[in-house]
């Protein structure tokens, strides 16, 4: 069982579910189940927004709705087959999965930690990132493993048996023709200087194609190209590449790239939807999962600056076949590592003698 993680769900529970029967239980923005075996998803559940209003609350009490949600959903599960392993995104899911497995619903359980929120900010957030940084770090020492999208995520070692995980980059067979504009995907922030995007488009007259909303978006949305296309919020992946195909770069910038910043200790999951669909990325060095993208020749790594991110789209734009045949490459490589991961995880927590999975 995996419960939301937010990270390229469906790619991951495809691999996992080489190793046995899956269900995915996506929480956060959306309410929505799937059942996966074999690599294919064999249900897929109706999806239900969460309110702002759920949301808000739900933070203000520490994840209590959630922790209630969560246990419900094991109730649920347990009631029609056996659970061996429950997956857990964050420590109010955690908990819940740790007290399932005192009453005996599974048998071992894995705390992930896909970010870290440094306290920053005025008094009561950094209390409360604080204190739920506490509890993340609770949560992981309770759990049989915890896995962390980052070495940067110091809480992850409150757990001796801690591992960094690789997450599984999809494919969306594309065409390398008609790719003329640029793609941006996610929660738009300030930190993320779609002005700066919005001003070089505008420039050379590059269709931009924005996936994601966020009363930020809303306040600038008068200052992109005419030719700009909000997509809203999508969380469908084979929409997402289709847009995605029309692409020849991916905007990935950040403007704080230090440790201040929640991205320096996170995963920017932009880029594997856009590796997925063969779109290279213009990216700051933020996060670690991107400081060896030029090395692999799959995208830029630039300083946030307009000149910088200016230079490095045009010469994504003038280069794009190179960039997508490294990107091949890339993915190839990168997905038989996740397959290896995960058997030797899996096989380590349950003693199982597994044939490893071929990709």
């Amino acid at each position: 069982m995996v419960m939301g993680i937010g990270i390229n769900e469906r790619g991951w529970a495809g691999v996992m579910s080489r190793f046995g029967r899956l269900r995915l239980l996506q929480l956060g923005m959306v309410y929505h189940e799937e059942i996966w075996e074999n690599g294919q998803r064999i249900y897929n559940g109706p999806e239900r927004k969460t309110t702002l209003r759920y949301r808000q609350i739900d933070d203000m009490l520490l994840g209590l709705l959630s922790f209630i949600d969560t246990f419900r959903f094991i109730r649920k599960v347990d009631a029609e087959e056996k659970i061996n392993l429950i997956f857990t995104g964050l420590y109010c899911s955690g908990f819940a999965a740790w007290i399932a497995q005192k009453l005996g619903y599974t048998q071992k359980t894995i705390s992930f930690l896909a970010d870290f929120l440094p306290p920053r900010g005025p008094w009561h957030i950094r209390l409360h990132r604080r204190v739920s940084g506490w509890l993340t770090g609770l949560a992981a020492r309770l759990a049989d493993e915890s896995w962390a999208l980052s070495p940067r995520i110091h809480t992850a070692r409150w757990n001796p048996n801690n591992h960094v995980v690789p997450i599984h980059v999809n494919y969306f067979p594309t065409t390398p023709h008609n790719r003329l504009s640029i793609g941006y995907i996610g929660y738009p922030s300030a930190d993320h200087g779609l002005e700066i995007l919005f001003e070089i488009a505008k420039k050379h007259d590059f269709p931009l194609q924005i996936i994601g909303q966020s009363p930020y978006l809303d306040r600038i949305r008068s200052q992109a190209p005419r030719n700009t296309t909000f997509h809203g919020m999508i969380n469908d992946e084979a929409m997402i590449g289709d847009i995605l195909a029309n692409c020849f770069c991916s905007y990935a910038i950040y403007r704080d790239i230090s440790p201040n910043s929640y991205s320096y200790f996170g995963f920017p999951s932009k880029t594997l939807y856009s590796f997925a669909s063969n779109v290279p990325i213009v990216i700051t060095n933020v996060a670690h999962f991107n400081e060896k993208f030029e090395h692999f020749g799959v995208g830029k790594v630039v300083a946030p600056e307009n000149v910088a991110i200016e230079e490095a789209i045009l010469d994504i734009k003038q280069n794009y076949s190179r960039y997508s045949a490294a990107i091949d490459q890339f993915r190839l490589n990168w997905n038989r590592h996740v397959e290896q991961f995960h058997h030797e995880r899996f096989s380590s927590l349950f003693g199982w003698q597994l044939n490893h999975p071929k990709a």
